[in-house]
């Protein structure tokens, strides 16, 4: 095991514990259970039910739009075919961080050739795919990797569409959201989140800074709160 000092935190390339969790939902609510039975509602989850009005209705909206500008029919086939390009590329990565050869699925072959030149940046491969719960917030999610980035410890999420598509709040949230609790599950204190989105035409980095992570923990700390105050109220 090696270990690097970053802003005066060590950081090293040991694998952190993997904990395990299962999925269950109840009243709507989608939750990850720990394996002592404890639950935690979902970073989605909470996202759903602490939209306003305004924003269920402008995003019901938006998908009704764009429907029938596509076509009923063509609109499923493109929602079907991301989440199975998103859950392949996933389960890749997966491979690939493990040290597994395996053929590249077909699905996902233009957007890999972009994205291998931004995995020879990514090193000290702690998480894959693990499970995090934030006990003392209450929220639970799993997360894409925990890695360094050009020797820049960080929280990573990957995306793979069809185009580069814009960056919405959500995005720095869940990454925020699960910063805050893999530092508190582990001890650590990672500043630093990553977006990288692998389109068939090119792979997009965007680092987000310690500033702009402690901002949007802070939104998202506002909207664990909102999710607890009306889940008392109901």
């Amino acid at each position: 095991m090696t270990q690097t000092s970053t802003n005066g935190n060590f950081w090293s390339n040991q694998p952190l514990h993997r904990h395990d969790a299962k999925s269950m939902r109840e009243n709507g609510i989608g939750y990850l259970v720990d394996c002592r039975g404890n639950r935690l509602p979902s970073f989605t989850s909470i996202i759903e039910a602490t939209e306003t009005a305004d924003e269920k209705a402008k995003k019901k909206a938006q998908l009704a739009s764009w429907r029938g500008d596509v076509g009923s029919v063509e609109a499923t086939r493109i929602i079907c075919t991301a989440k199975q390009r998103g859950k392949i590329g996933h389960r890749h990565l997966e491979s690939y961080f493990n040290g597994q050869t395996v053929p590249c699925p077909e699905l996902i072959k233009s957007h890999w050739e972009h994205l291998v030149p931004v995995l020879e940046d990514i090193h000290d491969i702690r998480l894959v795919e693990g499970y995090v719960f934030h006990y003392y917030q209450g929220f639970a999610g799993r997360l894409d990797c925990v890695a360094s980035y050009q020797g820049t410890p960080c929280i990573i999420e990957f995306k793979f569409p069809d185009r580069l598509k814009s960056i919405y709040e959500e995005t720095p949230l869940q990454l925020s959201a699960y910063c805050g609790a893999v530092n508190r599950q582990y001890g650590l204190r990672i500043q630093h989140t990553l977006l990288i989105q692998a389109t068939p035409n090119q792979a997009v980095v965007r680092l987000f800074t310690p500033d702009e992570v402690i901002k949007y923990w802070g939104r998202w700390q506002q909207r664990v709160a909102q999710f607890w105050n009306y889940q008392k109220a109901a």
